[in-house]
């Protein structure tokens, strides 16, 4: 069966969707969880791989003899339905799997996006001041010296020493020590005031010891496979036992005697229907809105951006401060995807400027991302 070519049917689109929806389960020329795939639209129509895709249970409830047969064969594992996904984006996804050498690309927001460089941490600053406080007693010592070898050239006679004792307890001294010991107090307390309520490196114990290194770098499963709702909601939403279990009704057992009893515990919940109690890391204050869609679908933005390389953490932390600091510095320096972007056609003085300067780099800043009003309403 030949795909029919049509403008909004790619590989290149099918393949971020495979990545997301399908690369879990599915290889394109290995048997995972579920068939390989290459060579399916020779063995399937494209009006029923559509309807087995979209949802198989509807399928088979149906009564297809095909659905059902595939269905057994493999051990009547769900296969979750993708209502969302359209027509094109499933002839999409065919056309990725059957094309000659599909390219092995990470996703957007998956393995292989840069990440941030670290904050700097506060300790600097004592740092700092610890080397001007040496700077200052080399420049103490330095002028003893000259006025000494002044004295020796013109005759004067050198006053009497003052023992370093005596000078490091002068009502002088006292005075300096006291300004330098309210700067540091009120600094600290500032920079704690600041930091209040923020958790970054927060790294608490989740209910099962689920590695991201394991499932998003070495296996490679895409970020918004598990976290569905990102591209289309406020939050990413934190998946579900059924989610695990799409994988987990074959795989139950893990790579070591540990992992093996990490993987039971997802059973234990699924058959006792009750949901996983995972702990939530990233926290933002109540006064704040952040969507998540408005990043990942239209700003493009890489998980990895605000997340650290969860592709490596076998224990998830919050990576960044997420303050307020931190947010704006990303928006007046990050390059948005202004072009082709549905989102933006209403900046046409933007559009006009591009017109004129094809070098123009459109940032969140100029398109209002450091109103007040964009995050605090």
């Amino acid at each position: 069966m030949t795909l029919p070519a049509r403008a909004e049917v790619s590989a290149e689109k099918g393949q971020k969707l495979f990545k997301q929806y399908c690369a879990s389960c599915h290889g394109i020329t290995n048997k995972m969880v579920g068939p390989a795939l290459k060579g399916i639209t020779q063995k399937r129509s494209e009006k029923w791989l559509i309807e087995w895709i979209r949802n198989n249970a509807a399928l088979r409830a149906a009564g297809d003899k095909d659905a059902i047969a595939i269905w057994e064969e493999y051990g009547r594992n769900e296969m979750p339905a993708f209502l969302s996904l359209t027509d094109d984006d499933i002839r999409s996804i065919l056309a990725y799997v059957e094309q000659d050498a599909p390219a092995a690309a990470a996703p957007t927001g998956g393995p292989g996006a840069a990440a941030p460089a670290r904050e700097q941490p506060t300790m600097l600053l004592y740092v700092i001041i610890a080397v001007l406080l040496a700077i200052f007693l080399t420049l103490v010592r330095a002028n003893m010296l000259l006025r000494r070898m002044t004295a020796e050239v013109t005759g004067e006679p050198m006053p009497e020493p003052v023992p370093w004792g005596q000078r490091l307890r002068s009502p002088k001294a006292i005075a300096f020590y006291s300004l330098v010991a309210v700067g540091l107090l009120g600094f600290t307390l500032a920079d704690s005031a600041i930091r209040l309520g923020r958790s970054k490196n927060y790294t608490p114990e989740q209910p099962i010891n689920f590695s991201h290194e394991l499932h998003a770098g070495i296996l490679k499963i895409d970020c918004r496979y598990c976290h569905s709702s990102a591209e289309k909601s406020k939050v990413a939403g934190i998946p579900t036992v059924n989610t695990c279990m799409n994988c987990h009704a074959a795989v139950q057992q893990g790579r070591t005697p540990e992992g093996t009893a990490e993987i039971q515990k997802i059973y234990a919940a699924y058959e006792n229907n009750r949901p996983i109690q995972w702990v939530k890391i990233h926290n933002l204050p109540d006064h704040v809105y952040f969507s998540h869609a408005q990043h990942v679908t239209v700003g493009k933005i890489a998980c990895q951006t605000c997340h650290g390389p969860v592709e490596s953490m076998k224990k998830v932390y919050q990576y960044a401060s997420l303050s307020m600091g931190w947010c704006l510095n990303c928006h007046r320096q990050t390059e948005v995807q202004f072009q082709d972007n549905a989102y933006y056609t209403m900046f046409t003085e933007l559009h006009e400027k591009l017109k004129k300067d094809s070098t123009l780099k459109v940032t969140a800043q100029m398109t209002g991302g450091d109103e007040c009003q964009r995050c605090h309403y």
